[in-house]
């Protein structure tokens, strides 16, 4: 069946306006998805919350960063689409850096804290026929953070990917839109690397 204005799915991409973000938008569109812009009528299918955790430009607040989550998601759950239609999904974008890393600790408790706050979300709202998600991304190719070269004192470098190639924006779009895709409906409450295998290597160990 062709996808007509009436029957698209319609997500919401909440956030700072980021490269990682546009990505993200821009794959979801050319897959068919309506992007909402704000609130309106129709019922969403996808929330999608995008922080700023790929830039060293400025600080990053813990609570900052998850109070956004927060307050998207209950602006946005009036207009989840109900169980009985096939239920929502709900997918944060956050940092391999939840893993630890040594001069970011700041990005590191970020991405930590909106690891904690999907697995709970995913709990609450499981019975709704909403499931909630983490991507945990590799400092994607084009962001600050790739360049941070080794931290200072220790005898850690910055891990890149495994695969041949790096990580792009583009791969933490199609990861978010695996797990909007209503084949994905019995995921929740997980967090998925996207990072090239990256994630294998800790900070202790690379």
């Amino acid at each position: 069946m062709i996808d007509t204005p009436r029957n698209r799915p319609v997500a919401l991409v909440a956030g700072p306006d980021t490269a990682v973000r546009t990505a993200i938008t821009a794959r979801l569109e050319s897959s068919g998805w309506e992007i909402s812009a704000g609130l309106a009528d129709k019922p969403v299918t996808g929330l999608v919350h995008v922080p700023d955790l790929f830039t060293s430009d400025r600080p990053v607040r813990q609570r900052a960063v998850v109070d956004e989550f927060f307050e998207a998601v209950e602006q946005v759950r009036p207009r989840l689409r109900a169980r009985v239609d096939g239920g929502a999904r709900i997918v944060a974008v956050t940092c391999r850096d939840g893993l630890g890393w040594p001069d970011r600790p700041h990005i590191a408790a970020a991405s930590g804290a909106l690891v904690s706050a999907t697995r709970s979300l995913a709990l609450q709202l499981g019975q709704a026929g909403i499931t909630v998600n983490a991507v945990a991304a590799l400092p994607p190719e084009g962001s600050p953070l790739r360049e941070g070269g080794d931290p200072v004192g220790t005898h850690l470098r910055e891990p890149a990917a495994l695969t041949p190639e790096p990580v792009t924006m583009e791969d933490i779009a199609r990861t978010v839109g695996f797990f909007l895709d209503d084949r994905s409906g019995y995921i929740t409450g997980q967090v998925l690397h996207c990072c090239g295998g990256a994630s294998l290597l800790s900070s202790l160990s690379v």
